[in-house]
């Protein structure tokens, strides 16, 4: 968008119509304006900088950038003299970025990110664009990023599932052969414990009938115990008749 604006610094027409953003700084462009700055700062004399900015002149570029981002974003943003002597560095550092920028004729291999970043600070004609455009790419990287993460992990999720079912079906099969194991171990020991069933069946019968018989013989033996007992007495008697006629 074009807004009518004071600012010395920006692209704009003989009437002062210049271009301003309409939303924020999209957060790769920002961070990599950020960057810019950081690097440039250190060409710039103390005097020079915002005095927000002073203290952090002996940082290098990575601790500026750290420490000093929100602040250095800011100023670019706020302060059009800094951003005029930023872009003088970065007309020094990039002079064939800028100068294709600058003439609306920007690399087509270039970042669009990388573009976005130096027409934000050199602010030629068309520079919004050239920040949504960065935005708009950014987004669509992101979304595209954001595809292949979810494609990967369905495809992770799909791979789990399989060496699930898999782990599954293993399972199912060893534990099926183990069942059938059980099932035929079980049998036999059916198949064993009645054949001593019947052992102890037939056993029990044998002692049953071997106590009948010795009860059979006890009896016998008792009887003709009684029997020998009654002849013996019978026998003596008849002895002690006979000694008494001998005697008489």
């Amino acid at each position: 968008m074009v807004e009518r604006t004071g600012d010395p610094g920006a692209a704009g027409d003989a009437d002062g119509v210049t271009e301003a953003l309409d939303r924020p700084l999209p957060e790769g462009v920002r961070r990599r304006v950020v960057a810019l700055v950081a690097d440039a700062f250190g060409g710039l004399t103390v005097t020079e900088l915002p005095t927000q900015l002073r203290q952090y002149a002996r940082f290098t570029p990575t601790r500026r950038a750290k420490f000093a981002g929100n602040a250095m974003a800011a100023a670019v943003e706020s302060d059009p003299v800094f951003r005029q002597r930023i872009a003088g560095r970065l007309r020094e550092a990039q002079r064939e970025l800028a100068e294709a920028i600058e003439g609306g004729s920007p690399p087509a291999a270039a970042d669009p990110v990388d573009v976005a970043a130096v027409a934000y600070v050199l602010r030629p004609a068309g520079w919004v664009k050239l920040v949504e455009a960065a935005g708009e790419e950014a987004q669509r990287a992101s979304a595209e990023r954001a595809g292949e993460e979810a494609a990967r992990e369905l495809q992770r999720l799909r791979d789990e599932l399989a060496e699930a079912k898999a782990a599954i079906r293993h399972e199912t099969e060893r534990t099926r052969a183990e069942l059938e194991t059980a099932r035929k171990e079980n049998d036999v020991l059916q198949r064993k414990l009645r054949s001593a069933q019947s052992d102890v069946k037939r056993g029990a019968a044998a002692l049953r009938k071997l106590e009948a018989e010795l009860e059979s013989v006890r009896s016998e033996a008792a009887a003709s115990q009684a029997t020998a007992d009654t002849e013996a007495r019978r026998l003596r008697a008849r002895l002690g008749e006979a000694e008494s006629a001998l005697e008489a």
